[in-house]
């Protein structure tokens, strides 16, 4: 066995017959925080149970506020689960720290906080594994949280603290850990909403920005592997306040974050200028949001960004058009065609589309198709060939159709059948 791979097997003894420190775990962590052991089949598991009144906010929201999600939020926070199972009253939020960041079978969940509505209090517990050899303790003390819940909510939990914990299960050779009927990962909507206004979308950077957390005394989480560590080896377990502090702030703000997002759902106006409004537009028009799209939108454009409100624009323009409010999209793509940049670009070609195909107006089509070809000529940014030529192609189209259409007009039948035409009008109004 290679000298470095033994060294770490004793280090946790696993090599051979377990060691003391197996036998006997390092005392001191119950004196120093008020919890308690809660006996399983295989061992014991050290839990911490905290109640925090509803009326208690994280930052500046309110826990309560989760418990407050409407339909509509249910609706747009949903994405294949059905709205009604996105009950928060009968969630458990749920967050790991781990002994490594990267995952895989080497990697222990030894802290695994949970939360819950419980009456008129948030608890959170937080389950302890004071050395690997309570794990399975550990994850049958978990397991039976687990599944009297039928929604799970977590933040990048998807990816990796669920897996971790599927992971684990089957290490100890334990039951599969069984998946909830509904998981919410509120990483992805706060990807979509955020990613184009914030440097990160980290849970810690969303909070500083929109929840008016401030951590100061606060572990980072690459410190977090090294803490334990010490706990294991040297029996060190000041330092492990501040991970548990750490496990439940981001409990914490995970139910924090839910209740803003059922707040920027409700009254979108009003939040337009936080987030990616163009994202946000999207977001209620897949969930089949689209007059209530319409109508926040028309009333928020002067709250966002400037360099946003062309791209808000051009996206209810395609929101009209698919509503079946071609006069509405139009002048929308008339206004952003006399701005300059990508927007008058594209505005301009589906004018042309409009004009040469609903109103048959083969002039105002051929104009639309020679002002995107003029934009195009003095275009700062790259061109793809490819949209020269199909541009070109439309305008030779055009003029072909409108030189057919002249020639039609000035056909002697078209015109007799014209003049007799204006004659019967002019006696009958004689």
């Amino acid at each position: 066995m290679p000298g470095d791979l033994a060294s770490k097997l004793r280090q946790w003894n696993a090599a051979g017959r377990p060691g003391p420190a197996a036998r006997a775990p390092r005392p001191g962590i119950e004196r120093m925080l008020p919890g308690r052991f809660e006996r399983t089949p295989h061992g014991d598991c050290f839990v911490i149970e905290r109640r925090y009144p509803l009326a208690s906010s994280q930052g500046t929201i309110a826990l309560a506020s989760a418990l407050q999600l409407s339909p509509r939020a249910r609706q747009l926070l949903a994405r294949g689960h059905p709205p009604e199972a996105l009950d928060p009253s009968r969630a458990l939020f749920l967050d790991t720290e781990t002994t490594g960041l990267a995952g895989g079978t080497g990697t222990y969940a030894f802290l695994v906080g949970a939360g819950y509505f419980d009456g008129g209090d948030f608890c959170l517990r937080q389950y302890f594994m004071r050395h690997p050899g309570e794990e399975a303790a550990l994850l049958a003390a978990l397991a039976d949280l687990l599944n009297g819940f039928p929604l799970w909510v977590t933040f990048n939990g998807k990816t990796f603290d669920v897996p971790l914990l599927e992971t684990r299960f089957l290490v100890t050779r334990r039951q599969r850990l069984a998946p909830p009927g509904h998981h919410l990962d509120l990483l992805h909507p706060a990807r979509r909403l955020w990613r184009t206004r914030l440097p990160s979308c980290a849970l810690g950077s969303l909070e500083r920005a929109l929840l008016g957390v401030q951590r100061t005394e606060d572990v980072p989480a690459w410190l977090i592997p090294g803490i334990y560590f010490d706990y294991v080896r040297r029996g060190r377990c000041e330092p492990l306040g501040g991970v548990f502090a750490h496990n439940a702030d981001d409990l914490l703000s995970l139910v924090a974050l839910l209740g803003l997002f059922g707040q920027i759902f409700d009254a979108p106006a009003e939040h337009a200028h936080r987030v990616d409004s163009i994202a946000l537009l999207r977001l209620f028009t897949r969930a089949g949001l689209t007059a209530e799209a319409a109508g926040w939108c028309s009333a928020s454009l002067e709250r966002v960004p400037p360099t946003e409100r062309r791209g808000l624009q051009w996206e209810m323009a395609l929101l009209l058009r698919r509503a079946g409010d071609r006069d509405g999209a139009v002048a929308l793509w008339q206004h952003l065609a006399g701005e300059s940049g990508p927007w008058a670009l594209a505005a301009q070609v589906e004018l042309a589309k409009h004009y040469e195909h609903q109103r048959r107006d083969y002039l105002a089509a051929s104009r639309a198709t020679e002002a995107a070809l003029a934009a195009l000529a003095v275009a700062p940014w790259p061109v793809p060939q490819q949209q020269r030529q199909e541009l070109e192609r439309r305008l030779g189209r055009l003029y072909f159709r409108l030189q057919r259409q002249r020639t039609r007009l000035s056909h002697p039948a078209v015109l007799g059948a014209a003049s007799e035409a204006g004659a019967s009008a002019s006696r009958q109004v004689g």
